[in-house]
């Protein structure tokens, strides 16, 4: 390699010098990232691509549409969208639906199923019987780029759930933690919608600092500022908030969800409370999904330069190289330079320019910063991101 790299011109020199550089740096990290798990505002949800239901029989019968039901549930939570199904190819697939079965298994089990859905006795009398169906990852997220659907990555925000609860009578209650055993109802309720949705969310602890924050008349009257006080302490992306309460023979809920500086309002109604609850939930991941999902239908094909600087450390390029390749608004990434604490990435997108840069504002550990180009640089301005690095 020396004889060749005499035989060349001091540039060309230079540029394989600027590769080895490069190449050696992407060595050294290879320990770090097998070793480290990257923490951030947004979390990694589990199990999308997994759906555990209520099945009646081991029929053929009963697993086709158990199958159907189960990559249904799968859709919306990988898209976002809870009408998924009403899309052509959708409907299609459904028809299909075995053909994205990666591995599914029986088994008995006495519990409420993970879907919410109560659990049919089997045919024998024994314990309710249930479905554990894993599909396909990489055939799910083709179905629905390849039809120009959303995707909603792994990476989701962080909820902060203020649910209030009046049951008449002068009888009323925000949601905590220690609803799980004075309410345990409502808290499954948004727990179980949570996690068929695949978002992730948190109850407040309700504690004294919480109680002084604000009042029940705040949440009812949806008063913003005193919940998005109350909820800097618990580093959420986003916070939802809202009264149910009975009206008419039925349950009534008054929503808003807070995210990225816009607030949206929405009501919603159900014959139960639990229901109305977890229509709260819905409610929530379709509007979240509707601003980060991703859709190849305006795919530019573009590259895109992501600069982040103040990195120091081959931890911390770790730590950003893992993010980038993970994050599902990125097809491709490719490490162009690493030098002075700054780190450029060129990026191919999978969908709009914007997708990225939305995406990348949930990671609270990278900070936007505006960059003036000189006049070599003014061309691509336009599609350069500026991070810098905030561990």
């Amino acid at each position: 390699m020396g004889m060749r790299m005499r035989g060349r011109s001091m540039l060309n020199s230079s540029r394989v010098e600027l590769r080895v550089v490069v190449f050696v740096f992407v060595l050294l990290c290879a320990a770090a990232m097998a070793a480290w798990a990257p923490p951030a505002a947004a979390v990694e949800a589990t199990g999308l691509y997994r759906v555990t239901l209520p099945v009646a029989a081991r029929s053929q019968a009963a697993l086709t549409v158990a199958f159907r039901q189960a990559l249904n549930q799968v859709l919306i939570k990988v898209s976002g969208d809870s009408k998924i199904a009403a899309q052509a190819p959708v409907a299609h697939a459904l028809q299909n639906a075995s053909t994205y079965v990666q591995q599914y298994a029986y088994q008995q089990q006495a519990a409420a199923s993970g879907s919410g859905i109560a659990s049919p006795k089997a045919a024998s009398g024994e314990a309710p019987l249930q479905l554990q169906v894993r599909f396909d990852p990489q055939a799910i997220d083709r179905l629905l780029l390849t039809n120009n659907l959303p995707l909603w990555g792994r990476e989701r925000p962080v909820v902060i759930v203020w649910a209030g609860i009046n049951q008449g009578g002068g009888k009323r209650f925000v949601l905590g933690t220690e609803s799980d055993v004075s309410h345990p109802n409502a808290t499954h309720a948004v727990e179980q919608a949570a996690q068929r949705r695949g978002l992730p969310v948190i109850l407040p602890l309700m504690d004294l600092q919480d109680r002084g924050a604000f009042s029940f008349s705040d949440l009812s009257g949806g008063f913003v500022e005193p919940l998005l006080k109350a909820s800097a302490r618990y580093a959420a992306n986003a916070e939802l908030a809202g009264v149910v309460q009975p009206a008419g023979g039925q349950w009534i809920g008054r929503w808003w969800l807070a995210f990225r500086g816009k607030t949206v309002h929405w009501t919603s109604s159900g014959s139960t409370q639990a229901r109305v609850l977890a229509s709260a939930i819905d409610g929530a991941a379709d509007r979240l999904a509707a601003r980060l999902a991703v859709s190849a239908v305006a795919a530019t094909g573009r590259a895109l330069s992501v600069q982040i600087g103040g990195v120091s450390t081959v931890s911390d390029y770790a730590r950003i190289e893992h993010l980038l390749d993970k994050l599902t608004p990125i097809k491709s990434v490719q490490l162009v330079s690493a030098a002075a604490g700054q780190l450029v990435f060129q990026v191919v997108p999978r969908g709009q320019l914007s997708d990225v840069r939305r995406n990348l504002d949930l990671v609270d550990w990278l900070k936007p910063r505006q960059s003036v180009p000189d006049a070599s640089q003014s061309a691509a301005a336009g599609q350069t991101l500026y991070f810098t690095y905030t561990p």
